[in-house]
């Protein structure tokens, strides 16, 4: 015989408590789950808070690092530019010569102070500034300070211009220096010789008393001719001026006895810390 399986039908006070029991484990298991995934998140959203952090102390870090490169590398160049500004650029040539000598070449002196690469010094004429080439809308001062909003040293007698940077002058391992040139006697006292010959060649033996040698050039911001009654040259036409700051500066010699007489005229460029040959041959015989 086949058994038969019986179903009963509960009450339906069995029914509502079995209904509650079935709820009360579905919230449970919801409760449990919610509360699993909030653990999980808080975790992430730990993790993914120091990561951040740690990625942003970086970028400030490098960032920071980028800013100071820049500011050094402005400055530098910047320093560079007031050098040029004082001595002229030496890579500056014109058929076959140097054409800039800065502020000395004009003034035949270093300046006083930076100031005077762009104002006029008083009682001087033969400045042609400004020597600085810059936009100064914002802060007219710009020149004489460096990326970091700090005034530039300069010091005439050692030659040198410094930047303290973002240091101060206790810390001279981060200071920036550049020297001007060597020395003072480099720019403003130079050499001039040469030798003079007449047209055929000759030297002027016994003329040598009727020769003179000028050259034009700037002392303390103003021209006049140095030295004052020209200098002579010898039985064999040599001549030697000396004291002569760099530059471009005109010549001229002057053969003068009795009737006869000849000038020759040229331009010469000085340079710093050699002797400087300059020749003339006369138009006639001596």
């Amino acid at each position: 015989m086949k058994e038969t399986t019986r179903f009963h039908r509960l009450t339906p006070d069995k029914e509502k408590n079995l209904v509650k029991i079935l709820c009360n484990r579905v919230v449970i298991s919801k409760f449990e789950i919610r509360n699993s995934c909030r653990g999980v998140l808080l975790i992430e959203l730990l993790i993914v808070i120091m990561i951040i952090g740690i990625l942003i102390t970086g970028a400030v870090k490098a960032w920071d690092v980028t800013i100071q490169q820049t500011r050094f590398t402005q400055t530098k160049k910047e320093m560079d530019e007031l050098c040029y500004a004082i001595t002229g650029n030496p890579e500056l040539y014109a058929e076959g010569r140097r054409t800039d000598f800065g502020y000395v070449g004009d003034m035949g002196i270093i300046p006083d102070s930076l100031a005077d690469l762009i104002r006029p010094p008083e009682n001087t004429t033969s400045w042609r500034g400004p020597y600085i080439k810059g936009k100064f809308a914002e802060n007219p001062d710009d020149y004489i300070q460096d990326a970091w909003g700090n005034y530039y040293s300069y010091n005439k007698d050692s030659l040198v211009i410094r930047s303290y940077t973002s240091g101060n002058n206790q810390t001279p391992q981060t200071w920036i220096h550049r020297r001007i040139a060597e020395s003072q006697n480099q720019l403003a006292n130079n050499t001039v010789i040469g030798r003079v010959l007449d047209i055929i060649g000759n030297p002027p033996g016994a003329n040598d008393t009727f020769i003179r040698v000028y050259i034009i050039h700037p002392y303390n911001g103003n021209y006049d001719t140095f030295p004052p009654l020209g200098q002579m040259s010898d039985i064999n036409g040599e001549y030697s001026i000396t004291n002569v700051p760099q530059g471009n500066h005109k010549m001229f010699c002057i053969f003068n006895k009795l009737t006869l007489s000849d000038t020759v005229e040229k331009y010469a460029t000085v340079y710093p810390g050699i002797s400087n040959t300059v020749d003339f041959r006369l138009t006639r015989g001596f």
